[in-house]
């Protein structure tokens, strides 16, 4: 009696593996077509840019007969290669990344690779240990965002008569030297504004590194070391490379009663509209360089279906993006400036 206890036991285990690998597997629609299933590797879903990308992924896989499957690690490396094995282990059909962390580059192109699925980088290009590309991936224009908040910024200074000497004027410009896309910004902010504004004291300007831990606290915990190391400096003015950072150097002026003359300018918007909904002007957060997640998702999409559907290899999409002596393509994307007074219009559905 046991032994067919025992051998019963055996006989359900194995059905549930069996029934378990079948639903890893790919699933059919009505018609018999494949569904065709994508998974997303975000940053940290906690940053509305990732939770933009992730809705923009769904509506565009609804027209392909594609589901997304979605795993958060929270910005921890070590996390997000553990996630990607169980994307593997469930034999999706490509994957999405936004890196935790560039120097996990090589291990994820690697690992899909061995098991035979694509991989597109979102938002931080994939390279080796030479800076090559790795695999296809679509990225902000660094330097050119940068480029813009820069030049809005001096226009600003201009607008409201303020100008050399620049009494009491302290200009911070966060950085994260270890992301080259975020760096690449800082470059290209710090270039524009001292080409636009050549006798603003270089001992009042604060290139800042932010914090590991992320989002809108690493940007005020670098705004509110900043200021507190510089008490004699009243009229801030900040330079974020993305939102949620813009929003946390928001809060950190306000906390130091600071921002009536404070004006900050971050770059994606996607966090300054809802700043703007609720106060208007009435906020230090003067403006902020716009660009869309459908942007980026959009190239993305069209790569990953290339490969999917049309059987390219993933050296063979983008390739008018190739770069010279470079396998795989890195495409770019770039966008325009908004401010309270203009960014229902100019942003469309992602001003709501």
């Amino acid at each position: 009696m046991k032994k067919r206890l025992l051998k019963i036991a055996i006989l359900a285990c194995t059905l549930v593996m069996i029934l378990a690998l079948i639903g890893c597997g790919p699933k059919e629609n009505g018609e018999g077509e494949k569904t065709l299933r994508v998974g997303y590797l975000p940053r940290m879903m906690s940053l509305q840019w990732c939770q933009d990308v992730d809705a923009e992924l769904r509506e565009l896989a609804k027209q392909d007969n594609a589901e997304i499957i979605t795993m958060d690690c929270q910005r921890d490396p070590a996390e997000q290669l553990q996630l990607l094995d169980t994307m593997i282990a469930q034999q999706l059909d490509g994957i999405v990344i936004f890196l935790a962390d560039e120097k996990i580059s090589e291990t994820v192109v690697e690992r899909c690779a061995e098991a035979g699925i694509p991989v597109i980088g979102e938002s931080l290009r994939m390279v080796d240990e030479e800076g090559n590309y790795i695999a296809p991936c679509v990225e902000l224009e660094g330097e050119g965002m940068g480029r813009i908040c820069a030049e809005w910024l001096a226009q600003y200074l201009e607008d409201n008569g303020i100008k050399a000497p620049y009494e009491d004027v302290g200009f911070i410009n966060l950085d994260d030297p270890e992301t080259k896309p975020i760096h690449d910004r800082a470059n290209g902010a710090e270039e524009t504004f001292f080409k636009l504004l050549p006798d603003f004291p270089k001992e009042r300007y604060y290139r800042v590194g932010l914090g590991k831990e992320g989002g809108a606290v690493a940007g005020f915990n670098a705004a509110a070391a900043t200021i507190a190391a510089n008490p004699t400096i009243k009229k801030w003015l900040v330079v974020a490379p993305n939102d949620d950072q813009g929003g946390g150097a928001v809060r950190a002026l306000e906390q130091a009663g600071l921002d009536k003359d404070a004006c900050v300018v971050s770059m994606g918007a996607e966090s300054a509209r809802y700043e703007w909904a609720d106060k208007g002007s009435d906020t230090c957060w003067k403006a902020a360089s716009f660009f869309s997640a459908y942007d980026c998702v959009s190239i993305v999409w069209e790569g990953m279906m290339e490969i999917l559907k049309e059987g390219k290899d993933p050296k063979e999409i983008y390739a008018e993006h190739k770069k010279p002596g470079q396998e795989y393509a890195l495409v770019y994307f770039t966008g325009r400036m908004v401010t309270p007074d203009n960014y229902k219009e100019l942003m469309g559905k992602y001003a709501e």
